[in-house]
């Protein structure tokens, strides 16, 4: 910047004296050069054309004039033009002409040349100047390989930069901004900021370079979302940034298929994230990029794999290209392990499906190095032109004597969805082909009677048809057991079980019987051991059940394990018998005092005494209540009373009975 130069003789007296005398009159005149007086930098001695903050100039003569210094007179005043008021000098005059500048901006400065001691009409000439600051530069230094360095400048308002390595040469001038210099860890880089108008004026900072620790990248899972069939997506997730003292830059990187040694980037990275981004396939690895754009680590290779899966006749087959090594794999179906397989397998075949499930597979792979490589997803809708193989069916009563028959997998699984079981009748009531039943329903109930099934026991069979259409051949009939009962004795109370044979997935083979004693609510009183026969001998039934409950329970035979098949529940129903005396003496011997009840199968019955007049005289409804010929509290009267007993029995019929009883003393 060239100076503003305002040369003027001020035409007003001074208004206060100089040095002491009184003021006196200033007289415009035009100045004899350009520069009537020179800026000089007091410690180089250098005519300087701006000023510096904090650095002294010293003011001299120009043009050749010749002035007593005793009669000259400078003063400083920030501003463009600024000159003191009323040309008043002496407030701010400069000691020894010299000037030493405190903040940046534009300064006036402003010469009095008096022509005398005495006074008279002194001469102003006047100089603008720009002070400039002389801060210290803001600079980063950041570590990089190979004994070097990465240095930062941030403007400071300078207009070129130096930059010294110890005590090296100075390299610039440098702009703003980042450049690389040869510096090794500890070495100390020193920057020195300079302006052009006057290169005296300059600020100097100074920074260590930092040690350089790195330690190797890595990569701990990468994912393919997509299909390989041109650009993928995928995400990697974990980026470590290797260096504690200065910020490294991630760099993934693929290999050139032609040359899988060689690398090309994809994408850089300069803070820690997790990415989806869109990538070619290929086996990837993680670069750590120094700010000096020098390679410092590389992370184990990952590679990206590429999972397809087709189905054919009820097989689902999975294939894979792993575009690098790997150690092992882990084949995830459904999101469940299904197979742990070696380096080097490319294909696995899953026949563990049912047609027209759609399965869901994962290639998981485990690098050496410990890295997680996850294949793009196939989903494969198993299909097939192949009949399902036939299904179990087990045919059982329940309490309430239906008939159920209910169809499984001979391996426990479920049975497949979406298919139709087509359950069949053989013999009993008829053929009969009932409606087809949903495999998540694999129960059907015959509706046909108890009296129907016990007169012609029949069998059964199911189809299952899956849902490609295919339908199976049909299962091994099962015939369910069929129970009868009967009295052994007149009396009743002995009972023997007849029953049809079992029949299950394996025919009749190693089948075994029980027997159970129910309560008329259903619960088991009693189970007899293993019987291979088909008739039963309760010589011991309960004495106090009037009516006998009988279940057989089948095992073996082919059924899966834990399944059992039940019979019909079977009843027999023993008269209640009664017994009565005809007379009783209610004398206080002890002998035959009371009227007391006796038989069996007596409860719920009402037993009414009355004399001959009709009126009741006794009264009791269970067997523990007894008559001692008392009448309203009188004594007994000898006479003949009749009685009547009435009960409804455990079958649900009407038992009563009639008599006379005679009272002796």
């Amino acid at each position: 910047m060239k100076p503003f130069f305002l040369a003027a003789l001020l035409a007003w007296l001074l208004a206060l004296g100089l040095a002491g005398r009184a003021a006196a009159q200033c007289t415009l005149n035009t100045p004899p050069c350009a520069t009537p007086f020179v800026a000089i930098d007091v410690a180089t001695g250098q005519e300087v054309q701006a000023f510096c903050v904090g650095r002294a100039v010293r003011f001299e003569l120009g043009c050749g004039r010749s002035v007593a210094l005793s009669l000259l007179y400078y003063n400083a005043l920030a501003g463009t033009n600024t000159t003191p008021s009323n040309c008043d000098f002496t407030p701010g005059k400069l000691a020894n002409n010299t000037f030493t500048p405190s903040a940046a901006g534009p300064v006036t400065i402003s010469e009095l040349a008096n022509p005398s001691v005495a006074g008279g009409t002194g001469t102003v000439y006047v100089r603008n100047f720009q002070v400039y600051d002389t801060p210290a530069p803001k600079i980063t230094v950041q570590a990089c390989a190979r004994n070097s360095a990465s240095l930062t400048i941030t403007t400071s308002g300078y207009d070129s930069y130096f930059a010294q390595v110890d005590n090296g040469s100075p390299i610039g001038p440098l702009k703003p901004g980042t450049v690389s210099l040869p510096a090794a860890a500890g070495s100390t880089i020193t920057v020195t900021g300079r302006y052009t108008t006057n290169p005296l004026c300059s600020g100097q900072t100074s920074a260590v370079v930092p040690t350089l620790v790195v330690q190797q990248p890595r990569i701990p899972t990468l994912t393919v979302q997509g299909q390989l069939t041109g650009p993928i997506d995928f995400t990697f997730s974990g980026l470590r940034f290797s260096n504690t003292n200065i910020e490294l830059i991630n760099n993934l990187q693929v290999a050139d298929p032609a040359t899988p040694t060689r690398f090309r980037s994809v994408v850089a990275f300069s803070a820690p994230t997790t990415n989806s981004l869109s990538g070619p396939q290929g086996l990837y690895r993680l670069a750590n990029y120094d700010p000096c754009g020098l390679d410092s680590t590389f992370s184990e290779p990952v590679p990206a794999i590429n999972l397809t899966g087709v189905s054919a006749n009820n097989v689902n087959t999975v294939s894979w290209l792993a575009f690098g090594p790997v150690a092992s794999y882990v084949l995830l179906r459904n999101g469940i392990p299904l197979a742990t397989l070696p380096a080097g397998t490319s294909r696995y075949v899953d026949a563990a499906v049912t047609c027209g499930a759609p399965y869901t597979y994962r290639l998981q792979a485990t690098t050496v190095g410990g890295s997680t490589a996850l294949s793009s997803e196939a989903v494969v809708q198993t299909v097939s032109a192949l009949p399902p193989p036939p299904p179990l069916l087990n045919a059982s009563f329940d309490l309430q004597n239906r008939l159920t028959l209910t169809a499984s997998q001979g391996s426990g699984a479920a049975l497949p969805a979406g298919g139709q079981l087509l359950y069949s009748r053989q013999g009993g009531p008829g053929a009969l082909d009932f409606a087809a039943v949903p495999t998540a329903t694999d129960t059907l109930r015959d509706p046909a009677t108890l009296a129907a099934l016990l007169a012609a026991p029949p069998c059964y069979t199911v189809r299952l048809q899956d849902v490609c259409g295919n339908t199976s051949a049909a299962s091994p009939a099962t015939c369910p057991v069929l129970l009868t009962v009967t009295a052994a004795d007149p009396e009743g109370l002995t009972a023997r079980l007849s029953w049809s044979a079992f029949q299950g997935p394996s025919g009749a083979a190693g089948v075994s019987y029980r027997v159970l004693t129910l309560a008329p609510n259903g619960t088991v009183l009693a189970t007899s051991a293993a019987i291979s026969g088909l008739s039963y001998l309760d010589a011991n039934p309960p004495a106090d059940r009037q009516v006998l409950r009988y279940r057989i329970e089948a095992s073996g035979a082919g059924l899966p394990g834990a399944t059992v098949s039940y019979s019909n529940v079977a009843s027999l129903a023993r008269q209640p018998r009664l017994i009565v005396p005809n007379a009783f003496t209610p004398n206080g011997d002890g002998l035959n005092d009371v009227l007391e009840l006796k038989g069996r199968y007596l409860s719920g019955f009402t037993f009414v005494v009355v004399d001959r007049n009709g009126q009741e005289v006794f009264r009791a409804t269970d067997r523990s209540q007894t008559w001692d010929g008392t009448i309203r509290g009188h004594a007994p009267v000898n006479a003949a009373y009749v009685w009547r007993f009435t009960l409804r029995d455990e079958a649900g019929q009407d038992f009563s009975q009639t008599g006379t009883v005679t009272i002796l003393k």
